[in-house]
């Protein structure tokens, strides 16, 4: 079945994050700069993809997208904090493209120096072209210590390097943005909803679409589509589809690989809306029924991850979910025959079926920034367990080798525990095998 003949999902509308809250982050990292100090966030740069002027589609730095949303390359903020007291004063300058009708002819408008004022919220715009002289007006008094984390655009970076050298401005590397960034907004939470449902309903036309002899890159395309299809959403990574003993391949990339009867086929997908991610995966079975075996080892994976999901709560820490799951995860596998102990030639450990963490962060970001170890309401993070059991590993009970299964989901913290946004992604035995079958 193709995607022609399923009902996609159109999804009116995207969430926006308003002029408001963009001052209002400002305002907060502000609050946290010392007096006479200055933040400066070079956009992310332009990748030429071959050629010498075929680029990658152009996506914005995540810092500089959290302060004002700004979307082009070529870019500078500057934030400087002069003076205590009444007589403080806080400033948040753009360096920017002019609008050029050249250039426009062939990439479309630029936003320009009014635009950045209108339009951003700058205090001050200039032209990119005028950098070093007015970055060096900016910093020249007033400013004791710039924060200025390097890693997006060298060129750009050297400009500024340059300014600050010549001024013997104290440079540090900060990551002052990152615990603002670590808790969302109601407004970045109805995004990232947003994000998880069009990604959730791609998960499912995956499934109705799936049948033996289909290619892995053939679900790639279906899931794609409804990305695009959906307000032009985007992938937030590589789609990941592996089919069979792909799956054992963390992020084995979708290719041509066919699709057999008998085998699963693992999806790691989400996409990014006003530059939030959805990161969702599920493991089904090609022809729509899971084996007895594969069954076994899904219910296990899936109880893990009920058992964590369960254990969101404000002022529990990672570890807490991480045990929460293990523990289902070592008992489950012991029950089906599963040698645990310590790695040996007749024990296997558990980290050797289960490789990776059971989640990261969300957000900008899909591995989003931060160190916390305690939720707080507003964190947003997956909850993704697996496990892969090498088809050759001699350990493993014969008729579970070669399985691989993974279930993510995106899940906030909210006062009353966790709140599951990729909720609409079918994700039990039943509820796949129905799915398929076209119930």
């Amino acid at each position: 079945m193709s995607a022609k003949n399923i009902p996609i999902a159109w999804i009116d509308g995207v969430p926006t994050v308003t002029a408001q809250e963009y001052a209002a982050r400002r305002a907060k990292l502000f609050d946290k700069l010392p007096d006479n100090s200055a933040v400066i966030v070079v956009s992310a740069a332009e990748v030429l993809r071959n050629g010498s002027d075929n680029t990658y589609t152009y996506r914005q730095r995540s810092d500089a997208l959290y302060l004002s949303g700004f979307p082009e390359a070529n870019s500078v903020i500057v934030l400087t904090k002069k003076g205590q007291g009444k007589a403080r004063r806080q400033q948040f300058t753009l360096f920017v493209s002019r609008q050029d009708r050249a250039s426009e002819l062939w990439h479309g408008k630029r936003v320009g120096i009014e635009g950045a004022r209108d339009d951003f919220g700058a205090d001050r715009a200039y032209s990119i072209t005028t950098l070093g002289g007015n970055l060096r007006k900016l910093l020249a008094t007033g400013i004791e210590q710039v924060f200025f984390a390097r890693g997006a655009d060298s060129k750009l970076e050297a400009r500024v390097a340059v300014v600050l050298k010549k001024l013997g401005r104290r440079e540090l590397n900060s990551n002052l943005l990152d615990d603002l960034r670590l808790v969302k907004s109601e407004a970045e939470l109805a995004i990232m909803s947003r994000s998880a449902q069009i990604a959730a309903f791609a998960h499912q036309l995956a499934m109705r679409s799936c049948a033996p002899g289909l290619a892995e890159s053939d679900l790639k395309a279906e899931i794609e589509y409804v990305f695009t299809a959906n307000g032009n959403a985007c992938p937030s990574y590589d789609t990941i589809v592996a089919a069979g003993v792909n799956g054992l391949s963390l992020h084995h990339p979708a290719g041509r690989t066919p699709l057999a009867d008998g085998d699963l086929v693992l999806i790691d997908a989400g996409c990014e809306v006003s530059g939030y991610a959805s990161d969702i995966t599920r493991t089904f079975p090609v022809n729509g029924r899971f084996s007895t075996a594969q069954r076994e080892i899904y219910e296990l994976v899936l109880a893990g991850q009920l058992a964590a999901i369960d254990a969101v709560k404000v002022g529990a820490s990672l570890a807490d979910l991480d045990k929460a799951c293990s523990d289902v995860l070592k008992q489950g596998l012991k029950t089906l025959g599963f040698p645990l102990g310590k790695t040996s030639a007749k024990k296997i450990a558990l980290h050797e079926l289960f490789p990776h963490g059971l989640g990261h962060w969300l957000g900008l970001d899909v591995h989003d920034v931060g160190d916390a170890e305690i939720l707080v309401p507003g964190m947003v993070l997956t909850i993704e367990p697996g496990l892969y059991l090498g088809k050759d590993d001699e350990r493993i009970p014969k008729q579970y080798r070669g399985i691989a299964v993974r279930i993510e989901d995106d899940v906030v913290v909210r006062e009353h525990g966790g709140e599951i946004l990729s909720r609409d992604a079918v994700k039990t035995v039943a509820g796949i095998e129905a799915l398929m079958a076209g119930l």
